[in-house]
């Protein structure tokens, strides 16, 4: 069971050290911010093209639940619906939530409503996300080798390199030895049963089994395909957002702006913070746009007016779900949902 105040009781400075990150880069954001020029900014938003950018942000979750879907499978066939559903409760989550737990609310939710282990659906959320990280390596270097603009993005190619070789090399090695993990495993969680703790030998199947989709990957093809796809749409989302406002861009320094801040944003989730990324997300956006001489004041408004629109579209929607499905935050009663 999700329980938040005791989750925070347990690790409190980490809480204390996420609100201190973010009110300090919020602080040192936005300082020295000219009114004027911010609300002259703003006005000239087009909300014709930023809500085309939100609209695909939500679309991408659509992706996102279709590869969760082939990851879940090996466990159970679930619908795209219902794993869409808990996507966008888990981004909610994510945004008031501490320590992003929001990643363990979705796997619960799923868990939960269609009779799984938490620990296998979240082997799987650890999978899916480790799978964004190692395209996001890829991302960094092929940005680092097409467009070598600042001598980082050589350490981030390297990075990307040296993942994909190392998952390779990983995949190769275990996938050779699986019958032999496979029955350690296994003999280890008849150990348990036989030492009274059945549900633990479960917990501990269930882990492997969701795990067992790094190597074993079923529809491995769909499922670069999809990840290749999610990482267009969120470059897409950056593109829209960037056009909305009078950043008067050229084409190919619309695409370079959108590429950085794009990697500049994902970097930021790593940095502990308060719930929704504040202060981390605006101060990615504002280093990544000081790179290309953009209007400091204009650059403030579009980290917030960007966060706003991230947070106005998956909260609500999130929580919405979240009420339908007959669920509270801590997921202290649930409603028998077929799946």
């Amino acid at each position: 069971m999700l329980r938040i105040y005791d989750i925070v009781r347990e690790h409190p400075l980490k809480f204390i050290v996420s609100i201190a990150v973010s009110l300090g880069l919020v602080y040192f954001s936005f300082k020295d911010l000219e009114w004027e020029s911010f609300w002259n900014a703003l006005k000239s938003i087009n909300y014709w093209i930023l809500f085309a950018g939100g609209a695909v942000l939500v679309f991408s979750n659509v992706i996102r639940a279709a590869r969760w879907r082939i990851l879940l499978s090996p466990q159970k066939i679930l619908k795209r619906k219902y794993l869409f559903e808990a996507t966008l409760m888990g981004y909610m989550g994510n945004n008031i939530l501490p320590f992003k737990l929001g990643e363990v609310l979705r796997a619960v939710v799923v868990a939960r409503r269609h009779d799984l282990k938490v620990t296998g659906v979240g082997a799987t959320v650890v999978v899916e996300r480790g799978l964004d990280m190692f395209s996001f390596l890829i991302l960094a270097g092929i940005y680092g080798v097409i467009v070598p603009s600042f001598e980082s993005a050589k350490l981030l190619s390297l990075l990307g390199l040296g993942a994909i070789l190392f998952v390779i090399f990983l995949g190769f090695w275990v996938n050779k030895r699986h019958d032999t993990v496979f029955q350690k495993v296994e003999k280890y969680s008849h150990g348990m049963i036989e030492k009274g703790h059945p549900k633990r030998a479960d917990h501990i199947m269930s882990i492997f089994k969701g795990l067992e989709t790094i190597w074993r990957m079923p529809q491995p093809f769909h499922v670069i395909a999809q990840t290749a796809f999610l990482w267009f749409l969120y470059l897409l989302v950056t593109i829209l957002g960037l056009s909305s406002f009078n950043f008067d861009l050229s084409i190919a320094e619309l695409f370079e702006v959108s590429m950085v801040l794009l990697i500049f944003t994902t970097l930021s989730l790593s940095i502990p913070a308060a719930p929704g990324y504040v202060g981390t997300y605006h101060g990615a956006v504002l280093a990544a746009l000081m790179l290309f001489d953009i209007d400091n004041d204009q650059a403030k408004a579009f980290a917030i007016v960007l966060h706003l629109m991230n947070y106005l579209i998956y909260t609500p929607m999130g929580a919405w779900y979240l009420m339908k499905a007959g669920l509270s935050i801590n997921l202290a009663s649930t409603s028998k949902d077929e799946g």
